[in-house]
């Protein structure tokens, strides 16, 4: 029997759900779906029988920072007690992104003090794109896993000297193999269908949620799971590590293994929501419709949170989406400057798309989402400009305007790098709502409160429901805010405006503008945003 501890760090926003804003709002948490992979995986093809024990300390820290005023120590007790108690022989943290990186020192040095002998390694895109950094720096992680974790685990557990292996494998990255100049190449599975139906019992479902991109109707009791019927992305974008992690070749779950998953998380799980995580869906359009047509049977919603390409919609694929629950979609436009898609992006992405993928989508009453990412380097102010006429053109249900981050992996972050662009070298701080860029045409101050204002212009001062007449539509997603952000001026001002044109709720009219006037009244930051929009 071996044991193998799965450990998942912190991504979450700890700081802003202890102080601001988001303090009262309950983060929405998602199925571990990269480590329940592992799990499945090394538990039907290790030579040996494993037993596994998953810790994800996001639902943990969330819980524990409404009770503590020392989060650090806290978690690290916990994690040390959940060590001894299980003895693991290996020990896999699970870091996905950037702001992983300051959790890796005390969870390893955690481990190590109570489980010295356990082999203790670190996985996820992080673990890909830096790890001579984290060898570099934290001592006490053995080696760093390169790509895709599910066959490199595997070996591991089924080598006779786990050290030996580890300094000889290309998929591992150790200290010896960074000195010594080792090939790295990530092992990847190339038939999907080779991952068992995942283990559930392993984590408690309820502490989870879903991202779900319909927030309208979204049920807080809704089970939401994830799938991902395949991996890689042959695409470029500037921004993104995705390829860096699962590869540019595109593999796939056959359609009969991707329907038999989804009938076990209906008929044993109660599955409501099928989130279909691909980075590109519909990178094969016929194995798409296959999937679609199949999805039909189950009457579930369909989401894509990741959003889908939008140059391979058609409409039979339109169709299919609607008649396979998908009520929103969310288009990954990024901008609405072709220099900026073409030179700076790097996307395969002509406007003109959008527009008619608006329009087909809208024609099988399925509301449409974009979203936008501003501040990259050599974007200027007419660029973001032409996003914002571009937007208010071709009248988008919600946009999501997000300041360029520079993940570890992408090309976005050499650039920075290289040109010394980087404002802040902790990890922690690389978040979308904080610029990390500084140009000679990127004030990082400017960009965000630019994309601020970006948001409060298209989603509530020129709002496309409304000025379409589509009222109560309106009122669903400023109610949404509402209901999460109590504070949101805006939100309060347009529900009551939304009502009024209804000709409804009277007192809701009253309440939303009590609210409006008293965080006007209160908070220079929302009198501020108010004057600037002429709303008193």
């Amino acid at each position: 029997m071996i044991k193998v501890l799965f450990i998942i760090t912190p991504f979450f926003d700890i700081k802003s759900h202890l102080t601001g804003e988001l303090k009262s709002r309950t983060p929405i948490f998602t199925v571990p779906y990269g480590v329940l992979s592992l799990a499945a995986f090394v538990k039907a093809h290790a030579k040996h029988e494993v037993q596994v024990k998953i810790i994800d300390l996001n639902v943990k820290a969330y819980q524990l920072c409404k009770n503590t005023d020392d989060l650090e120590l806290e978690i690290n007790k916990y994690i040390a007690d959940e060590t001894i108690q299980f003895q693991p022989d290996v020990v896999g943290i699970s870091a996905l992104f950037n702001t992983s990186y300051p959790y890796l020192h005390h969870i390893s040095e955690t481990i190590k003090k109570v489980r010295r002998d356990a082999i203790l390694v670190v996985g996820g895109g992080l673990a890909t794109n830096l790890y001579s950094e984290i060898l570099s720096s934290i001592p006490y992680i053995d080696a760093a896993c390169y790509g895709e974790g599910e066959i490199p685990l595997c070996q591991l557990l089924d080598s006779e000297n786990r050290i030996k292996y580890l300094k000889s494998s290309p998929a591992w990255v150790t200290r010896d193999s960074l000195n010594e100049g080792n090939v790295i190449e990530g092992l990847f599975v190339q038939d999907l269908d080779q991952i068992p139906f995942f283990d559930y019992t392993l984590i408690n479902l309820n502490d989870y949620g879903g991202r779900e991109t319909d927030n309208t109707t979204r049920k807080s009791t809704a089970r939401n799971l994830s799938i991902h019927t395949s991996r890689g992305c042959p695409f470029k974008c500037v921004f993104c590590a995705s390829g860096s992690v699962h590869g540019k070749k595109v593999r796939f779950m056959s359609v009969e293994k991707v329907v038999a998953e989804v009938e076990q998380m209906v008929n044993a799980l109660n599955l409501e929501v099928l989130a279909i995580d691909d980075d590109h869906f519909l990178s094969d359009r016929e194995r798409a419709k296959k999937i679609l047509q199949r999805l039909v049977d189950f009457n579930i919603r369909t989401e894509f949170p990741n959003g889908i390409a939008v140059y391979a919609l058609d409409d039979e694929i339109g169709w299919l989406l609607k008649k396979a629950g998908v009520t929103t979609i969310s288009l990954a436009v990024e901008s609405g400057a072709e220099f900026v898609l073409k030179q700076i992006i790097n996307k395969p992405l002509k406007l003109e798309m959008v527009k008619s993928a608006v329009k087909l989508l809208r024609a099988n009453d399925i509301s449409v989402h974009a979203g936008f990412v501003i501040g990259l380097p050599g974007e200027l102010e007419e660029h973001r400009d032409k996003t914002m006429s571009l937007i208010l053109d071709y009248g988008f249900d919600w946009c999501y305007f997000n300041l360029a981050v520079p993940v570890a992996g992408s090309r976005l972050y050499d650039i920075c790098k290289e040109n010394e662009y980087l404002v802040n070298s902790d990890f922690g701080e690389y978040v979308t709502m904080k610029c990390n860029i500084r140009t000679p045409d990127i004030d990082p101050e400017y960009m965000e409160e630019k994309a601020y204002l970006m948001n409060l212009e298209a989603n509530f001062v020129k709002n496309y429901n409304m000025a379409a007449g589509n009222f109560q539509k309106a009122s669903r997603y400023f109610q949404n805010i509402t209901e999460k952000y109590p504070d949101h001026a805006f939100a309060h001002y347009y529900l009551a405006k939304a009502f009024e044109c209804s000709g409804v709720n009277e007192e809701a009219i009253k309440y939303n503008k009590i609210q409006f006037n008293n965080l006007v009244d209160s908070k220079k930051s929302w009198r501020k945003y108010a004057q600037h929009f002429g709303l008193i």
